[in-house]
């Protein structure tokens, strides 16, 4: 599945190893890094993995700021339902007042397992759910 329409992509420096189509965070001017809490701020989605060798040699982060991408399921999301941000960068389908940051909505290919990924049209400044 290739599920994708941005509004705006944009390159970062990347300050630590960053995995395909997970949610990242803000480090510091220009530099972004995988999210470690439920209650990060969430910059966008990572186009493209990073590995640590390479931003030795200068690879960057492709993040999706705005838009519809795909991402990392923590496991079922149905089409609708709003998603919520895992320590992991995955996302998990809202539950009631769970004290996570909501990064989107399913819009698309929705998901039964862990590693699945759906299309999730992003939600720039989310609150905690």
């Amino acid at each position: 599945m290739a599920w994708g329409n941005f509004l705006l992509d944009s390159g970062f420096d990347a300050a630590a190893a960053i995995t395909k189509f997970r949610c990242v965070k803000l480090s510091a001017a220009e530099t972004v890094t995988p999210v470690t809490a439920i209650t990060d701020t969430v910059i966008g989605v990572s186009q493209f993995g990073v590995a640590s060798s390479e931003i030795l040699r200068g690879k960057g982060a492709s993040i999706r700021i705005w838009g519809v991408t795909e991402c990392e399921a923590a496991g079922a999301i149905a089409v609708g339902q709003r998603c919520q941000l895992e320590t992991t960068g995955r996302v998990s389908a809202e539950v009631g007042a769970s004290g996570k940051r909501l990064v989107g909505v399913c819009v698309g290919h929705p998901s039964t397992n862990a590693g699945d990924r759906i299309a999730m049209l992003l939600l720039q400044g989310g609150g905690l759910a």
